[in-house]
């Protein structure tokens, strides 16, 4: 399932079989992110009563982007925190520098 052919990567997620086509792909991280999906979609279906597939596709999609946002607000944060600590440590580096 993770063998190049050409292009084309075959994927598996929920139940489904597609190929992913054109690129310069790495196999091994196209055959993580459908397992993310598969997981996602699986998780949706098993935990409630919805069996349309658009549907949980859906949900689905909607959790992987809320982890997206979650995790780039997370990293702004952070940023912004290192950012007010670095200058924080330059200003006592100043401060220590002059005495």
């Amino acid at each position: 399932m993770l063998e190049k052919d050409g292009d084309k990567i075959p994927i598996r997620i929920y139940n489904r079989e597609f190929v992913i086509e054109g690129g310069n792909w790495d196999p091994l991280y196209i055959s993580a992110l459908a397992k993310h999906v598969d997981e996602q979609m699986n998780r949706i279906a098993n935990t409630s009563n919805i069996v349309d597939t658009s549907r949980v596709a859906v949900l689905a999609a909607l959790n992987i982007a809320d982890e997206l946002f979650r995790l780039r607000e997370s990293k702004d944060t952070s940023g912004q925190e290192i950012s007010k600590r670095s200058e924080e440590l330059i200003e006592l580096l100043d401060q220590a520098l002059k005495r």
